[in-house]
């Protein structure tokens, strides 16, 4: 049987997923989490007692991307199901760029959730033909795929304006090595100063808009 975390805030949602995916007997979600619990998901990935995390992602109110670039440091190798509204192309090239195998809209059918569960967590990729043409057309590297994981983890923390002494408590370092890892990132992506960060976010559609971002 697959065994599938799922991390999802909504519990309407969760209740739906569980009920789609017992429809499946090869399938179960066996855990829940509201956010990433490192302390609770590591020993199970240890003991691999998980094949698959499922991220519902419910924008505004979530970051996906920080939230996967967390999963990835924390667990490399485990396959990952994206399910979200979004559909924009470029929105869902990130995603896959930065390690999901497999990206479902939610008003997918329950055949596409089963599928979609069982290609990713055979370690395949799973997306709609236009996810697939557009992933095609955006394969050249972006600038921001050349950042180490620690430098992209306080990219994506700058991105959401977030000062220093936030951004060090969040990632569990000194404020001397987040201003560090900002000196390398803008040296990196050639920016001059704070404000270059959204304008590429926006460009590049990595998070959502400055206005929705929380202050």
């Amino acid at each position: 049987m697959k065994k599938i975390a799922l991390i999802s805030d909504d519990n309407l949602i969760n209740y739906s997923l569980r009920h789609l995916v017992e429809q499946d007997k090869d399938l179960s979600i066996t855990h829940e989490f509201a956010h990433i619990e490192d302390a609770k998901l590591k020993p199970l990935i240890a003991r691999k007692r998980i094949h698959l995390v499922m991220i519902n992602i419910s924008m505004p109110k979530t970051d996906g991307l920080e939230i996967l670039t967390h999963l990835r440091q924390i667990a490399p190798r485990i396959p990952v199901l994206i399910l979200s509204n979004n559909e924009e192309n470029e929105f869902v090239v990130n995603f896959i760029r930065c390690g999901c195998k497999g990206y479902l809209n939610k008003h997918a059918s329950e055949q596409d959730l089963l599928d979609a569960i069982h290609q990713v967590s055979a370690e395949k990729y799973y997306l709609s033909e236009d996810f697939k043409e557009a992933l095609v057309a955006h394969s050249a590297p972006l600038p921001h795929e050349s950042l180490s994981n620690r430098e992209f983890q306080v990219f994506l923390k700058f991105i959401q304006r977030k000062p220093i002494s936030t951004v060090a408590k969040e990632l569990n370092v000194s404020t001397g090595a987040v201003s560090v890892f900002r000196s390398r990132v803008l040296k990196k992506l050639n920016f001059k100063s704070n404000a270059d960060f959204i304008f590429y976010a926006m460009r590049h559609h990595l998070l959502i808009l400055p206005e929705q971002l929380p202050h």
